[in-house]
């Protein structure tokens, strides 16, 4: 009688845990967060802020030249002995004057680099966080929708190897969660 319910106690818990693997998937969170059509739309107005950036930039860095060439000319002729005392005296101060300049922009220039680099990495950050929270839980709606046990990100996203090395392709949801968030995706999104 004992071997008959240890043998019924073990087919109901083989049979338990081979239902229970039936409702473990996995899903590729890196592929889904760089397939979702918000993802494309965040790198988008990202790259465009950077040109924005650049252009400042670049139109600093030409300020920057053209105070530089004044000032290598001011110190020329604040050295040139054919050039009167007070002219001579008069190009030094006014060299002075634009060097001074010239450091300030130079200094301006580093912190703008900085600042817009520091802002712009806060902003992808926050993008990044509110995405990746949407696709967690879309996720967790699949689940609960489809009466799954568990879902494991598979990604190697995080590590240099996933945390899983072989998983069966019946169990992956990655397509499943895209479709479902990318459908609702406005019709002038990204075309």
């Amino acid at each position: 009688m004992k071997k008959l319910v240890l043998l019924g106690l073990s087919v109901f818990l083989i049979a338990g845990t081979v239902r229970a693997e039936e409702r473990i998937v996995f899903v590729n969170l890196e592929q889904v967060f760089n397939d979702f059509y918000k993802t494309q739309l965040a790198k988008s107005k990202i790259e465009t802020q950077q040109q924005d950036i650049e252009e400042k930039r670049q139109n600093m860095v030409g300020e920057i030249s053209a105070i530089s060439a004044e000032v290598d000319a001011l110190r020329e002729e604040s050295r040139d002995i054919t050039l009167a005392k007070e002219i001579r005296d008069s190009k030094r101060m006014l060299y002075e004057e634009r060097l001074l300049e010239l450091r300030t922009k130079q200094k301006d220039l580093e912190e703008f680099v900085s600042l817009q680099q520091k802002q712009l990495q806060q902003q992808i950050s926050r993008m990044s966080q509110t995405i990746m929270d949407e696709i967690r839980q879309a996720v967790v709606e699949y689940a609960k929708r489809e009466g799954l046990l568990a879902v494991i990100d598979n990604s190697s996203r995080r590590s240099a190897v996933g945390v899983f090395i072989y998983t069966h392709p019946d169990v992956e949801i990655t397509e499943a969660i895209l479709a479902e968030l990318n459908s609702r995706r406005p019709v002038d999104a990204l075309k």
